[in-house]
């Protein structure tokens, strides 16, 4: 419709234009039908005339005894004879118009039963459905499509349970038997395709009736799929708002194409940030190539679990263990990963490694104490006897008192090594954790200044007890303080900051708090920091990095001691810079 007809049907002359136009399609179709109707009129006439004159003139015939004619006695009898034979004329005339339009009206409906079946074969053949007709033995009667790229033709007279695959022919029997038996409308589903690339059909089965006999039954077999990927999507994201752990997909090409609430949570991404990555762009740049195999690997095996690093928007690396599927999405293979974070699960590891590592540690020291000791306690008898008879020469039992003093080195070095393994021989006793570390500062507190390294406390209010050994976790603190002066003073920006004339080349800092039923006791430097490579193995057993007087034993000895009393420590770096040492301790209740 054009703007000028829009204007004029939306004014009143329009309206009236309209109305009129529908006014005189109306009468002609009246007209037509009159006109339809006129030779059936004229033959009702004239059978009515005749009758008429039939009745009268029998009426007549009966009173005159078949001696007197009406119709002869007023027009005579010659014009009589005419009259009948025009009479008779006009009956053939009528007559052979009523068949007539007997016949045109019978031609009008076969045409039009013609055209309504033409058109009902042209929706069937272009519906978008597949349309079949079979009968109770399943033999296809009518197909409108190809069919298996067999030409309909063709498969008309097959079997139709041959096109479907073989653990739904049951279904599709039973479901045709039952339209046949109750007339009752059937359906049933079939998955085709790959696994990879599914296709799903939905076949609804109708009974074609003649009468009130099943004849038929009619089978209309839809493309469902995009409604199944739409269900699978309903079912994916059910799946993903529910599952504990972070889940993602990935396509082809390793970009996530969806994402859960706690993966993103993880790795603090908003759901948009996070859709526009690639899964290379989470990882470290050496895990690029594994991850790369790893989802090689899903592909030919179809599942595979693996850890993985993941890195979170600012730069902490989160252990995962990752089970990846490979998977149709949305029509699409894809890889369906669920990534569990492992941190607690790998400290635990490490603490059992270091455990294992302690007591390794432990049988070598005490066959090294053994081999040692034995011929250190003969030399020690034989200084005795030389000091014994040589008590005069001062010069010889100095020497005797430097060389004894250097074997009670040797022996105390070997204790040590046979308490990294049973470091508590402390009696424990009710304490207070601020009160020790107190005393500890006290004691180095002229060390720290010697070093120009500032030192501060912020402890809490709370009086907060521990059941532990004073001794032992005075120990504790002073390793670590110690470590942290040692690593800052061997710093670079240790030594600028002198330059500068500062009064301190460093800092310090001892925190304590309460948190539910732990102490937790975090002591900060400012040095460099530890390296990423050794932060899984700075507690164990002489591991050093020192170049001068370093045995690898301190933090050994600290991280024994935290276990005995049931506590954990753990050591990481600053984003400041520098490096902290976390201490957690049950409190006594």
């Amino acid at each position: 419709m054009n703007a000028s007809t829009f204007k004029l049907t939306k004014s009143p002359v329009g309206l009236k234009t309209l109305k009129s136009i529908e006014r005189a399609k109306f009468e002609s179709k009246a007209v037509s039908a009159e006109r339809e109707n006129l030779p059936d009129s004229m033959v009702l006439a004239v059978i009515f005339l005749a009758t008429l004159y039939w009745i009268l003139d029998s009426v007549l015939n009966i009173f005159f005894s078949n001696k007197f004619n009406l119709i002869a006695e007023l027009i005579g009898p010659d014009l009589y004879d005419i009259y009948l034979r025009i009479i008779v004329l006009c009956l053939f005339i009528m007559f052979g118009s009523h068949a007539q339009s007997v016949i045109n009206k019978l031609r009008e409906a076969k045409q039009r039963l013609n055209e309504s079946e033409e058109l009902w074969r042209s929706l069937v053949a272009t519906a978008p459905d597949m349309i079949t007709a079979v009968d109770r033995k399943g033999i296809i009667r009518f197909i409108n499509q190809d069919i298996s790229q067999l030409p309909r033709e063709k498969a008309v007279g097959q079997s139709f349970y041959k096109f479907l695959p073989q653990e739904y022919r049951y279904l599709a029997e039973e479901c045709i038997e039952n339209v046949f038996h109750t007339g009752e409308t059937e359906s049933f589903e079939v998955r085709m395709g790959t696994r990879i690339r599914p296709k799903w059909y939905t076949y609804r089965i109708g009974a074609l009736r003649l009468g009130t006999k099943v004849i038929a039954a009619t089978i209309i077999s839809s493309n469902t799929t995009e409604f199944k990927q739409a269900e699978e999507l309903v079912r994916y994201k059910e799946l993903f708002d529910n599952v504990a752990e972070g889940v993602f997909l990935l396509n082809s090409k390793g970009r996530f194409v969806e994402s859960n609430d706690r993966i993103l949570q993880s790795t603090g991404y908003t759901k948009g940030e996070f859709l526009k990555r690639n899964i290379t762009k989470i990882v470290e740049a050496d895990q690029i190539s594994y991850v790369e195999d790893m989802l090689n690997a899903v592909v030919r095996k179809k599942e595979v679990r693996f850890e993985l690093n993941i890195k979170t928007k600012d730069g902490t690396i989160i252990p995962n263990e990752v089970n990846c599927r490979y998977v149709s999405y949305l029509g699409k293979p894809c890889f369906l990963c669920v990534a569990r974070d492992i941190t607690e699960t790998k400290l635990l590891q490490n603490q059992l490694l270091r455990s294992e590592r302690l007591a390794a540690t432990g049988q070598l020291a005490a066959s090294i104490a053994h081999e040692i000791n034995s011929p250190l306690q003969g030399i020690t008898a034989l200084l005795s006897v030389i000091r014994m008879k040589y008590d005069t020469d001062k010069d010889l039992l100095n020497k005797l008192d430097l060389i004894k003093s250097a074997f009670v080195s040797v022996r105390n070095t070997v204790r040590n090594l046979i308490d990294l393994n049973r470091p508590g021989k402390e009696q424990k006793q009710p304490m207070e954790v601020n009160q020790v570390i107190e005393n500890t500062v006290a004691l180095i507190r002229s060390y720290l200044k010697k070093n120009m390294v500032n030192f501060t406390l912020n402890l809490t209010d709370a009086t907060t007890k521990i059941n532990a050994s004073p001794q032992q976790i005075g120990q504790v603190i002073m390793n670590l303080v110690n470590n942290a002066v040692e690593a800052m003073k061997n710093s670079a920006d240790f030594q600028n900051r002198l330059k500068e004339s500062r009064s301190f080349g460093g800092d310090i800092n001892i925190e304590t708090k309460r948190m539910d039923d732990e102490i937790i006791i975090t002591v900060r430097d400012t040095g460099p920091g530890i390296s990423e490579k050794d932060l899984n193995r700075i507690f164990d057993p002489f591991f050093t990095r020192k170049k001068t007087m370093g045995m690898g034993i301190g933090l050994s000895i600290c991280h024994g001691i935290i276990e005995d009393h049931r506590g954990t420590i753990v050591a990481e770096n600053r984003e400041a810079g520098g490096a902290i040492f976390t201490v957690r301790l049950p409190v006594l209740e």
